[in-house]
């Protein structure tokens, strides 16, 4: 078993190779998962029977999308992806408040 110094520590060394396989292929098989949630929550938005349902179905949109932009951030290693998912993340936040304030109000009368 080889040792390196890190710091004050003593770690094992774990070949980078093999972390870099694990990360890369549950990265992968998350960006399918999230591809077919993001699927699915488009045939809700478009078959939604009714307004609230589809305003929950754009914010499904949108946070799957934010964890789209997350997980191609850790797969890819750009730090910056992570600063646009939260981004989208207040924008999504800020747009669901707004729809919940618009299905709130009442018709005049």
């Amino acid at each position: 078993m080889m040792l390196h110094c890190f710091g004050n520590h003593w770690a094992a060394a774990v070949p980078m190779f093999a972390v870099t396989t694990w990360v890369n292929l549950t990265a992968q098989i998350s960006l399918v998962v999230l591809v077919i949630a993001l699927g699915l929550a488009f045939l809700r938005l478009v078959l939604g029977p009714s307004l609230p349902d589809r305003v929950v179905a754009l914010d499904l949109v949108a946070t799957l999308l934010v964890g789209l932009i997350a997980v191609s951030a850790v797969e890819t290693g750009v730090v910056i992806f992570l600063r646009v998912a939260m981004v989208v993340a207040l924008f999504n936040f800020i747009g669901t408040i707004g729809f919940c304030w618009y299905l709130q109000q009442e018709p005049d009368q």
